[in-house]
């Protein structure tokens, strides 16, 4: 069989297992953050397959963690115990179905990643994590609008397709864990949250309580969009009245949501977690810095506007970004890169300033 090496640990890949190589940086990314977090003292990762993301955990985080790895496919449960055994770390091997263990059982820090949508599992995840948890999606399609129908019953909401749906995607499953975790009382609190390749990631902070839950729920909304014009607004609320036609243009206007309107991070944490990515040993150490420098300078304005697409429209050839963005904020608007897209640019200047300063700054010829 074969043997990979990751992190610190060497794992055996069992044959029908499932192991991505493209997921290293998330992996790296959980150590991490797992790292900053000194209140887990559990942790269970309920999908393991080869068990890598648990063992790295129990093996790379600096102090003792009760690590929890668990898999309802009897050949992947043997396998995580082999490879627990092999890299001398002691966890908890569970096989039972993610919904049952979650069902019965709390962690400090709960952590899923399956293969496509969390959507079934999320309802298990808010009652069993006490303080944490780690939620990955790699239906992208689903979240993010390009098949809207699956992405309306999977999560409850209606992901719009735009230009910027990475963010729509991330906004619609930050939505649906507020929604799921408001039944029990809790809130969620971001503490970073990104959407990298092929996959979105949510690292999320528990509170509990009926005054955070309701706080939580003021910050879910939709988003009010027009293709025409690229005018955006948001809407806060579950039951809310959106006109069908822009209010800048008169364009038909798309209705996205109910999402998260908040903010998707904590600079404080995200700070923490960069400097242990810096100063830490991880195979993907320079990507992994980079899109937390990105994250760290992203203003918290929801929505993001791509470059290309507005000087497309516009019939204006493109100057730098960054050029862009000084100029933005020398008009006394906040402005900066997004970590969703290389072309990408947040600013809370309205879309006609924006129009503006690209026609100002782009020569047509």
């Amino acid at each position: 069989m074969a043997v990979i090496r990751e992190g610190k640990v060497s794992i055996e890949m069992g044959e029908g297992v499932f192991y991505n190589p493209r997921m290293e940086m998330n992996r790296d990314l959980n150590v991490a953050c797992l790292t900053c977090l000194p209140d887990v003292t559990t942790y269970v990762d309920a999908m393991a397959a080869s068990g890598i993301r648990g063992i790295r955990v129990k093996k790379e985080v600096p102090r003792e963690i009760d690590v929890t790895v668990n898999d309802w496919d009897a050949g992947a449960y043997e396998l995580l115990k082999r490879n627990a055994e092999a890299n001398g770390v002691t966890v908890n091997a569970t096989n039972r179905g993610a919904n049952t263990l979650l069902s019965s059982t709390q962690y400090d820090f709960v952590d899923i990643d399956p293969f496509g949508t969390p959507s079934p599992y999320i309802d298990a995840v808010c009652r069993s994590a006490k303080r944490f948890m780690g939620v990955t999606a790699t239906d992208t399609a689903p979240l993010c609008g390009a098949h809207l129908r699956s992405g309306m019953r999977k999560y409850g909401a209606f992901p719009v397709k735009t230009e910027y749906y990475p963010e729509i995607g991330l906004r619609v499953l930050m939505g649906k864990v507020v929604r799921e975790q408001a039944k029990y009382d809790r809130a969620v609190r971001p503490l970073l949250c990104h959407s990298t390749e092929h996959y979105v990631r949510l690292y999320l902070a528990v509170d509990h309580g009926v005054v955070p839950a309701d706080r939580m729920l003021d910050q879910i909304g939709f988003i009010l969009d027009c293709a025409k014009c690229h005018y955006r607004e948001t809407i806060p609320g579950l039951a809310v009245q959106a006109p069908d036609r822009c209010p800048n243009c008169g364009g038909k206007a798309r209705l996205a949501g109910p999402l998260w309107l908040g903010p998707l991070k904590d600079n404080g944490f995200v700070s923490q977690v960069l400097h242990v990515i810096n100063t830490g040993e991880f195979g993907r150490k320079e990507r992994a810095a980079r899109l937390l420098e990105l994250i760290l300078g992203e203003i918290d304005v929801p929505t993001f506007y791509d470059h290309h697409r507005v000087c497309q429209d516009l019939k204006a050839t493109p100057t730098t970004i960054e050029v862009l963005l000084e100029t933005l904020r020398g008009a006394g608007y906040q402005a900066s890169r997004t970590h969703f897209s290389g072309i990408g640019f947040r600013t809370d200047a309205p879309v006609n300033i924006v129009k503006s300063i690209v026609l100002a700054l782009s020569p047509r010829s």
